[in-house]
């Protein structure tokens, strides 16, 4: 089993999200749904900021290509909260 970093989680969890056709993420998944993903399928409790920190990372690193995703385009929205769309290989 790989270690259990805020990386890691966060890369598994937007894997299962690609592959469920879920690819636009907003922040408050980050901070209810990652942090509950975490815990129950990694039995890791990690704060939401961390995982924030690990998703600023993975954009500006670029580190997505093992994901099958060839960008992130931040999503213009009326609300103030940060919309993403992960655009992946398989994408329309």
């Amino acid at each position: 089993m790989r270690k259990s970093t805020t990386k890691v989680i966060m890369k598994d969890w937007l894997n299962d999200r690609i592959l469920n056709g879920k690819t636009t993420i907003k922040s408050h998944e980050f901070e209810i749904d990652l942090v509950e993903y975490g815990k129950w399928f990694w039995g890791v409790t990690k704060l939401p900021s961390a995982y924030s920190r690990a998703w600023r990372e993975i954009r500006a690193n670029k580190d997505y290509d093992d994901l099958g995703v060839i960008a992130i385009k931040q999503v213009k929205t009326k609300g103030k909260e940060g919309t993403w769309e992960l655009v992946t290989r398989i994408s329309k």
